[in-house]
């Protein structure tokens, strides 16, 4: 047998090296076109990026009889959010009755003295710019109290008090925020079990106040 010819072993060398350059090209473009996918998506994540801030606390102090204490889920964000749970907490702890919240933002003689709150449900989605109070009393009577109540002889004011949101974007992207921590929502997988039953314990306290009225 005879050797092949050098010209051959050549033209074999050049065809392979072509043939590997080729598919390092195509890898690369391949690698760039999704890369620029990736950045187009996240581009338009962040153009529809909704972002759920919580204000809680009393207002308008300085005028006790119109001094409101108020529960607000601000969109600071700059997409639609989709509220899938607002949970209030105590010390960690699900409230999951309307006396027990009362209880935790007031003390007694002012919760007798206080007029029915405004309510709305607190799930559901919410547009950029937008906010929902799902709960918010207007002190009145009850304002006389309030400087006293602030000032801790009744205990520490909202002592352990805490709300929880769990939301997501148009993109099924998920976060949790809570009042308390003061810090970036923190990204989760999902929303667990909230998707197709919605957790809104102030809707709970509104049905639960309405059952109150219908035995009384």
């Amino acid at each position: 047998s005879k050797e092949p010819h050098q010209s051959i072993l050549k033209r074999i060398d050049i065809g392979l090296m072509t043939g590997l350059v080729a598919l390092l090209l195509s890898f690369v473009g391949i690698m760039t076109s999704r890369a620029t996918f990736k950045m187009n998506q996240e581009t338009q994540k962040a153009r529809v990026l909704p972002i759920i801030d919580i204000d809680m606390g009393y207002e308008n102090i300085g005028d006790h009889s119109n001094a409101e204490f108020v529960i607000r889920l601000n969109n600071v964000g700059a997409g639609l959010a989709h509220v899938q749970s607002v949970i209030p907490t105590k010390n960690g702890e699900w409230i999951d009755n309307i006396e027990t919240f009362d209880a935790a933002i007031m003390n007694g003689r002012m919760r007798s003295n206080v007029g029915y709150p405004d309510t709305s449900a607190a799930t559901g989605f919410l547009r950029a710019g937008g906010y929902v109070e799902p709960r918010k009393y207007r002190m009145g009577a009850a304002g006389s109290e309030l400087d006293a109540y602030l000032r801790g002889d009744y205990g520490t004011p909202l002592d352990g008090l805490d709300i929880e949101v769990c939301y997501c974007s148009v993109f099924e992207d998920c976060w949790t925020v809570k009042y308390l921590d003061r810090k970036l929502p923190k990204s989760v997988d999902s929303c667990i079990g909230f998707k197709d039953s919605p957790i809104d314990l102030f809707q709970t306290y509104i049905d639960q106040t309405a059952a109150k009225r219908l035995k009384n």
